[in-house]
């Protein structure tokens, strides 16, 4: 009995290796495709709907005035906003303001509709906090139409006021409109802005997340001894399954956008792998020196993880490059490729670029991988030939 207890035991063990075996062998490939889908499902949820709405703004009307009720009304039926209270002081708004309940404020200040019937030119004061710049918008374009609604208004009243016939008053006030609220993303949401930007940062992390233990572990498989090419095709392959296993990750992200949330996920397959595989060999340069730099796992991975921010704030994708000193630029686009992906994956998603668009950054992020490629490789040979120095002597 004792030795069939024994038997059971080694056979649990055996098991429990197997399991773990197995579960080593496919971790990567589950980094590189379910990891991005979480993600994707959690951060498309967080900013769902894709309007950004109900946007929290204050009004206090000084006034009283007819005018002045007419501007109040007109706010409060506006679509994005969310005019949840009026106050009766500056302190109170100012409270608001200052707390975070409220996120703008529309001051009508005293006078304004005299000053509107004399036509001496009234004033609104508006308020916002600036500090999120969808928030900002959103407020910026509820004034810009709501003000050109109250102008156009008056000055067809004005119109036929003087004698003029009120169908040729109106073709004269409303000679142009604006009927739009922007291109791409018109309704200036989170969703349509962030997200390709977000899936070339999913990419970019989860290739290095799963290269680079690995790359780790097998240092010692690559060096000049017997055998050596055969490791070194190993590790090659290994990495082009994890390209493999990436991309399709990215395209399953992307049916989720598109099935889940209704983002219009325009472009080709086409175009995305033109900038997808000079990005992916790219960065397995990049993994292949970050391998050599690094002999702990854990420092490597905390390292990556590091590069998230930095990376994505970097690549001119929130704060345009043109704006960047061009000593910097130079510098962030030579030394990481996000800039090369996450621009033009943009543009071929949100705007339907054309090969003459997309064509100048897949070639500059083949540049980018002929360069740093072959100098990981080397790095990483050279650091495994030092390992092996070190051991035997």
């Amino acid at each position: 009995m004792k030795k069939l207890g024994l038997q059971s035991q080694e056979e649990v063990k055996e098991e429990r290796s197997k399991f773990f075996h197995w579960f080593a062998q496919i971790k990567p490939y589950a980094i590189l495709t379910l990891i991005p889908l979480f993600f994707t499902l959690l951060f498309g949820g967080a900013f769902s709907p894709v309007s950004n709405t109900d946007v929290p703004v204050l009004i206090y009307d000084m006034d009283g005035s007819n005018e002045s009720r007419q501007l109040v009304d007109y706010f409060v039926e506006y679509p994005y906003l969310n005019i949840y209270e009026s106050v009766s002081s500056m302190a109170q708004l100012e409270e608001a303001m200052l707390s975070g309940e409220a996120l703008g404020a529309v001051i009508v200040p005293d006078g304004f509709g005299a000053d509107l019937q004399s036509r001496s030119g009234a004033e609104v004061l508006v308020m916002q906090d600036s500090s999120n710049f969808m928030n900002m918008s959103t407020i910026m374009q509820a004034v810009s139409n709501i003000s050109g609604t109250m102008n156009a208004g008056i000055r067809l009243k004005l119109l036929q006021a003087g004698g003029m016939l009120p169908e040729q008053a109106a073709k004269n006030v409303l000679s142009l409109s604006v009927v739009d609220r922007g291109l791409y993303n018109p309704t200036y949401g989170y969703l349509y802005f962030l997200f390709p930007g977000l899936l070339a940062v999913f990419v970019q992390q989860t290739l290095l997340a799963a290269a680079t233990p690995y790359l780790i572990e097998k240092k010692q498989l690559l060096c000049s001894g017997p055998g050596w090419r055969r490791a070194f095709a190993e590790v090659a392959a290994r990495l082009g399954s994890f390209a493999l296993a990436g991309t399709l990750g990215l395209f399953i992200c992307l049916l989720a956008l598109s099935k889940v949330f209704n983002y219009p996920v325009n472009g080709s397959a086409g175009l995305i792998l033109l900038v997808h595989v000079p990005f992916v060999l790219a960065v397995c340069g990049m993994g292949l020196l970050i391998s050599a730099v690094f002999d702990d796992t854990a420092d490597c991975t905390m390292f990556n993880m590091f590069l998230t921010i930095p990376t994505f704030l970097s690549c001119g994708y929130a704060w345009p490059e043109y704006m960047m000193p061009e000593a910097f630029k130079a510098v962030a686009t030579h030394i990481w490729p996000l800039y090369y992906y996450a621009n033009p994956l943009r543009d071929i998603i949100m705007k339907d670029a054309d090969y003459a668009i997309v064509a100048p950054f897949a070639e500059g992020c083949l540049w980018f991988a002929a360069f740093w490629l072959p100098a990981g490789i080397l790095a990483y040979v050279y650091k495994v030939r030092l390992l092996r120095r070190i051991e035997n002597n």
